[in-house]
Formats: structure tokens, C-alpha cells, sequence
């Protein structure tokens, strides 16, 4: 399991749909979480705006400029704790994923298991690591 500290993830949770939520108290939830990426924190910004809104990451990434950073808005949404049912829908037995968590694992051992990419597998250990310390996560239907 990775280190979660819950101060800055409980201000993002805290920050609901964002309606009533002024871009910086946005940012500074999202600054707290410390997350590392090549958006910068505007386009950060924009990613939990648009969530909110039940936009797609290709669509909040068309709206970036570039439909190419689909996968760094998808990777900031999730470390932002705004997930989709798709989130949980691994491309790998899941239940041999657990295994190998439980068993200590570490990203690379378990990216050679799968084939899969380090960043990948890292992305599906924090969905699974909220999961499990936030439970259910508040998804929309459509999501």
C-alpha cells in the first residue's frame, strides 16, 4: 500500500463539486497534494472543473490544447481522487494484482508480471490503495 497522507486528500474530498469553490482554494487542495505532472496547475484546475461538469478526459484534454495529454488528465484526475467506474477496470486479473501487492510487490515486479507500465500499475495501486483507506468513492453514474 502507498503512503497516503489524508490532510490534503480529505481538502480535495471536502472540495465536493467545486460550484461554490473558488479557483484557488482549487489550487491549493491541489498544490497540497503535491502530485507530479506535466500540467501545469491552471490545467490541473481545469481537469477537477471539468469533472464536475461530467466531462471526459478526452474532452477535458481537447479543451487543454492537445488531446494527447488524455493520459496525464486522467493520471491528475485520479490523484485527485475524482474517479470513473472505468478506474476500477483493470487490464489484468485483479485478484493476481491484490496477490501481488499483499505480497510486497513493487511497481516494476508487478508491470513485468502484467506487461504493463510502471506508471500504469502505479495509477491502478492508487485507485485501489483510495479504495480501500475512503472506501466507495463518490462516482458519477455516467462516469
Amino acid at each position: 500500500m502507498i503512503e497516503i497522507d489524508d490532510k490534503p486528500i480529505e481538502g480535495m474530498i471536502a472540495l465536493g463539486s467545486g460550484s461554490d469553490t473558488s479557483d484557488q482554494e482549487i489550487k491549493n487542495a491541489i498544490k497540497a497534494l503535491n502530485i507530479k505532472t506535466t500540467l501545469p496547475l491552471d490545467e490541473m484546475v481545469t481537469v477537477f472543473k471539468m469533472y464536475h461538469k461530467d466531462c471526459s478526459d478526452s474532452e477535458i484534454a481537447v479543451s487543454l490544447g492537445d488531446r494527447k495529454k488524455m493520459r496525464n488528465v486522467e493520471r491528475v484526475r485520479v490523484k485527485c481522487g475524482l474517479f470513473r467506474w472505468r478506474d476500477f477496470e483493470t487490464p489484468f486479473d485483479i485478484n493476481e494484482f491484490i496477490h501481488a501487492v499483499d505480497d510486497g510487490k513493487n511497481d516494476a515486479e508487478i508491470a513485468a508480471m502484467f506487461g504493463a507500465g510502471k506508471s500504469t500499475i502505479r495509477t491502478y495501486r492508487q485507485v485501489l490503495d483510495w479504495h480501500e483507506t475512503y472506501g466507495a468513492p463518490d462516482i458519477p453514474v455516467n462516469g
